[in-house]
């Protein structure tokens, strides 16, 4: 057997630079404080900033490979104002729902595709799903587990919404329909055909009774709904009493007009418990299509891709009686003065105008992705806006505003992240700081302490390297320019055009590459004038009154004319040779010291647009267009190794790991791969960016690695001391990707046999649900091993060393309590009859000794449902079936029973309680803490003023 080659494993670290990215946002109560704490999504992650104090409160985690698409908080409960728990979907198709005071989650999986919209129930028990595939599913986050599946839209789920006094839930799709959904049934009994293009999005007002849903227009239609006791059986036409050309709508001032309902598509009530009208439509200020409706009752805000929201009034029961009786009093005025009927029908005597009215529009300094409106009883407006450039802004007004009233934003979030992607990132000499440049400007980063500790604005960077000293940071710019910025001071020292454009030509004069020379006294440019320049660092007076000399450079005598535009320039530590690579697909290796020629490197298809030295200078690594790696000898100039399909897309950046011939490359696939240039073997791939990576740096040391990409992120990879072999990395890939590839969805009918409808089992087979499958077929052949042995047997090493019992119905127990509750159901149906046999078997005893009845009810009901008309149909399964029934029911009856009377023993004691005190126990237990919380602080400061003085 051959020498095994071992490496150090890089994992994830911290990840930096993000404010919040994705299309939605939210305000979360915390603390009993309202309009201050905002959930925003962070790719992968979730983050809660308190927008007062502009730090971070929280950072949610939930180890899902996807970014995050949809936010939704959990309804505060009785008693209280604070959200508890977060909903959180994610682009591959999972679903968690996060603690937030501890940040733990609890994962879904139903999904094969994105997670377009989540909602709650009212009580918080129950959470639905949509994704673009068109499917929704509910989830009981008591349970932990999946309710039904249910499918009748043709498009992707855009909104889900749950009724607050009825069973019932309503769903819009980009297939232009709202469906209404009966979860007693688990079916659609009514649609809502009143749209031409897809429903974006739609919400419930006024208890319920109207729905405002936007479209791809300038318009907001509004319905009607009631709910009849009995359905109706005759078939009544919809429309208003008022004739078809006569429908109401309010445009951008608030104002009623008249419009032409012939273009409307009309739709017949089919007989359904609810009843539906078309009331008018609400005119918006600008006409592309709506990207989010949000409200808390009272406000409405909407908004598009523009930065306009248009914020709305909701008027309550009695301002909308006032409002109704003034208007028709004056209607009546003029009828009588014109001599007409007095007489109005009913659809006079209710307007849409009467119940919505229109406040001033919000207009913001740039574009808005997601939106969120909170308004508070006094009338004071706040809305949260994420921008799609990394920032995070919070805009008030009133519900007295005017046309008039400026838009000031009262606190803004975008110092923690760049506004445009990452360009360009480098280490200090002591690897405690990095600096990172984009297209506006320059942020230096302190690794241990996670966070931005100068930021200065810059012209659009393309490259960034560390002065030696690391007291300053030398920037190359599109424009040509050199940039030389002090860290401490974030003072913009040096700034000159360094290459010119060609008149002739008229090409551009970008500075795509810097790089210091090997004694770190000066540095070379590569730049799109077909220059390569050499500049030398020196010491002049400071013009600025200050004492001293501070940093500059100036460039030096000799010069490099290529043949081309330079795409990549460098500088072997050694200082033997500088390579450039020019727009013309080869690279050129020059002799340092008189720039003759050295090697010309041949052999791509597009040109390079990377490269790095090895320490000791024998070797030189390409990366191109044309997503391979080439690995180059400097002695002769001999290509050592091509490597093919490096990154899909093209190599964005490359870099050897100080004094090693290891190397790490990033690509447009989003990946960091990780490579050995002397056997020529991939060693690892890292992920978690989202787009392009478009730079990375090693460390001196090589302990840590710094990424920066187009999702604006900058991500930091930890050297550990955990060893890792390549044969096992390879067996570990395969696995996955077999497991991903074997994934496939189980979806069946809630009723055995039955085809084509609506409502399927919610949960999907997945790598996980295969494992719990196998622990349950593990656990069962140990229990059968342990019976036939008999009682005097050895336990089994599973149940003596890991689960400590040597009862081999304890050891199933503990097996299936070791199962995830979301994935239970699924794992039971992946067994065959004779598993599911032995597992009945099993379930009986556990009912018998009365252990965990409610977990063996559920296990027994989801393995029997699916297969009951074969388990009836066995000689051998017909006897525990018939046993277990009578037994089901005695043991759950005798559960139902002692939870009962320990709940009503205890609204006994409270309610006792209460009259004893005459207040509420709860709320007076918290005062107490909180009094005694300030008397410990005030004694704490006495004692430390009294030090203070002494």
């Amino acid at each position: 057997m051959g020498i095994t080659t071992q490496y150090l494993r890089y994992v994830p670290g911290n990840v930096l630079g993000l404010v919040g990215t994705g299309n939605c946002i939210c305000f979360v109560t915390r603390f009993s404080q309202t309009a201050k704490f905002v959930a925003v999504p962070a790719c992968e992650r979730v983050i809660v900033w308190d927008t007062r104090r502009q730090t971070k409160v929280v950072t949610l985690d939930g180890e899902v490979q996807g970014n995050v698409t949809v936010l939704k908080p959990r309804p505060a409960t009785g008693g209280s104002i604070d959200n508890t728990h977060l909903a959180v979907g994610y682009t591959d198709g999972s679903v968690a729902v996060f603690d937030l005071h501890d940040g733990q989650p609890l994962k879904f999986t139903g999904h094969q595709s994105r997670v377009s919209s989540l909602a709650w129930d009212t009580q918080g028990m129950r959470a639905a799903s949509g994704s673009s595939d068109g499917h929704i599913v509910v989830w009981d986050v008591v349970s932990e587990r999946g309710i039904v599946r249910l499918k009748g839209h043709k498009g992707s789920i855009t909104q889900i919404r749950f009724f607050q006094h009825q069973n019932v839930m309503a769903s819009s799709s980009t297939d232009s329909f709202i469906r209404f959904w009966d979860l007693d049934t688990n079916h659609c009994f009514r649609t809502l055909p009143g749209h031409r293009a897809e429903v974006w999005d739609f919400i419930l007002l006024r208890d319920d009774t109207r729905l405002v849903a936007g479209s791809s227009d300038a318009e907001l239609r509004v319905w009607s709904l009631h709910f009849n006791e009995t359905p109706k059986t005759t078939t009544d036409d919809m429309t208003t009493d008022e004739p078809s050309n006569k429908k109401k709508i309010i445009d951008i001032k608030g104002t009623v007009a008249s419009v032409d309902n012939n273009q409307e598509e009309e739709f017949e009530d089919d007989a359904s418990k609810l009843e539906i009208k078309r009331l008018g439509r609400v005119q918006r200020s600008r006409g592309d299509r709506v990207c989010g409706l949000h409200t808390n009752g009272t406000v409405v805000a909407c908004h598009g891709k523009s930065a306009i929201v248009d914020l709305f009034l909701v008027l309550s029961d009695e301002e909308v009686q006032a409002k109704r009786t003034k208007r028709l009093k004056t209607s009546r005025k003029k009828a009588r003065e014109s001599g007409s009927d007095v007489g109005l029908s009913e659809s006079e005597a209710q307007q849409l105008s009467d119940e919505i009215r229109k406040l001033p529009s919000l207009r913001g300094m740039h574009k808005m992705a997601g939106v969120d409106v909170f308004s508070s009883r006094n009338g004071t407006v706040r809305v949260a806006v994420l921008h799609p450039g990394n920032k995070l802004s919070l805009y008030p007004t009133t519900l007295t505003a005017t046309d008039n009233t400026p838009t000031q934003e009262i606190s803004t979030i975008e110092r923690p992240g760049h506004r445009t992607e990452v360009r360009a990132v480098a280490f200090n000499s002591i690897s405690d700081q990095f600096v990172t440049a984009s297209g506006d400007s320059l942020k230096v980063w302190q690794r241990g302490e996670v966070q931005c500790v100068t930021s200065v604005d810059c012209d659009y960077a393309l490259c960034v390297v560390v002065v030696p000293g690391d007291r300053h940071a030398l920037v190359g710019t599109r424009s040509g320019r050199l940039q030389l910025f002090e860290i401490g001071s974030a003072e913009l020292l040096e700034d000159i055009q360094a290459h010119q454009a060609d008149e002739e030509t008229n090409t551009d004069t970008g500075i795509w590459s810097l790089s210091l020379t090997h004694d770190s006294r000066g540095f070379v440019t590569g730049a799109s004038d077909k220059m390569v320049k050499f500049w030398k660092f020196e010491l002049v007076r400071d013009e600025s009154g200050r004492a001293g000399k501070r940093l500059s450079f100036l460039q030096d005598s000799r010069a490099l004319k290529v043949a081309d535009q330079v795409t990549c320039v460098r500088c072997s530590s050694n200082g033997r040779f500088v390579a450039v690579a020019t727009l013309d697909m080869k690279e050129t290796l020059y002799f340092a010291d008189t720039l003759k020629l050295c090697h010309e490197l041949y052999g791509k298809s597009l040109p390079a647009t990377c490269m790095d030295f090895s320490t000791d200078g024998t070797l030189v690594v390409t990366g191109s267009k044309d997503a391979n790696l080439r690995i180059y000898g400097t002695d002769f100039g001999d290509m050592r190794r091509l490597l093919k399909n490096a990154h899909q897309g093209g190599v964005t950046d490359v870099h050897f790991v100080p004094k090693t011939h290891l190397m790490f490359s990033c690509g447009h696939d989003g990946t960091i791969k990780q490579w050995d240039a002397d056997n020529f073997q991939r060693i690892v791939t890292l992920q978690g960016h989202t787009g392009i990576v478009r730079c990375l740096a090693v460390c001196p040391k090589g302990a840590w690695v710094v990424t920066g990409g187009q999702d604006r992120s900058i991500r930091l990879w930890e050297r550990t001391q955990e060893p890792l072999v390549l044969e096992e990395e390879r067996e570990d890939e395969r696995t996955k990707e077999e497991d991903e590839s074997g994934a496939t969805a189980t979806q069946r009918p809630v009723v055995a046999g039955e085809e084509g409808s609506q409502a399927v089992r919610p949960s999907i087979t997945t790598h996980h649900t295969e494992k719990a499958a196998d622990m349950i077929l593990e656990a069962l052949s140990v229990y059968r091993e342990q019976l036939e042995a008999g009682p005097k047997a050895k336990p089994h090493y599973l149940m003596q060393f890991v689960y400590h019992t040597s009862d081999p119905l304890k050891f199933v127990l503990e097996v299936l309590r070791k199962i995830k509750s979301s994935e239970l159901e699924e794992a039971i149906l992946v067994l065959n009859l004779d598993r599911v046999l032995e597992l009945l078997v099993v379930l009986k005893g556990l009912l018998v000794r009365g252990w965990d009845v409610e977990l063996a009810t559920r296990v027994l009901l989801a393995a029997t449902r699916p297969n009951l008309p074969q388990l009836l149909g066995s000689a051998a399964a017909a006897p525990i079936i018939h046993a277990l029934a009578p037994l089901l029911s005695k043991k759950t009856l005798e559960l139902q029973n002692l939870v009962g009377f320990n709940l009503a023993g205890l609204q006994h004691l409270k309610d006792r309680e209460e009259q004893r005190s005459e207040t509420q126990l709860f709320v007076e237990a918290s005062q107490k803490v909180k009094k005694g919380r300030m008397k410990r602080k005030k004694k704490e400061r006495a004692v430390k003023r009294v030090l203070l003085t002494l």
